[in-house]
């Protein structure tokens, strides 16, 4: 796993593509990059959550109630919802290799989406989607 710079990564999020780079170089300097090994849960299914997820390396596998519903590689996310709402999480993801994530916290997120009305639109388009996605997967 090679060295990153959280600002790059940040970047080439979809939520953050409206950002100045010098917003963006602040918020940066708040995230962290931590390592899982394979088989690591990085969220569970109705449990409390406050992180948001970026890939930098590996592969993780969405579940929601037992049943894979998505895998995730480099540049992909997750956990916006409990950025959001003090709920349980929605959904389990687990690492299927050895990973590596960048991780915003909702102290960090929050305030920063307050002061940034346009990261708070791409959020909500993002969630929206997700939405969507879950409703295609139930059967008429």
């Amino acid at each position: 796993m090679s060295t990153v710079n959280p600002e790059d990564v940040l970047a080439k999020v979809s939520i953050f593509s409206e950002v100045k780079p010098k917003e963006l170089r602040k918020l940066a300097k708040e995230a962290h990059i931590l390592s899982f090994d394979a088989g690591t849960h990085l969220t569970d299914d109705g449990a409390f959550g406050t992180t948001y997820f970026v890939i930098l390396d590996g592969t993780l596998e969405v579940s929601i109630h037992g049943q894979a519903v998505r895998t995730l590689t480099p540049g992909d996310s997750f956990g916006e919802m409990a950025l959001v709402d003090r709920d349980s999480r929605s959904a389990t993801v687990v690492a299927q290799t050895d990973a590596q994530c960048l991780v915003l916290s909702r102290p960090v997120f929050r305030p920063f989406a307050f002061s940034h009305p346009e990261v708070a639109w791409a959020l909500l388009e993002l969630m929206v989607k997700r939405v969507r996605d879950a409703e295609s997967r139930v059967p008429a």
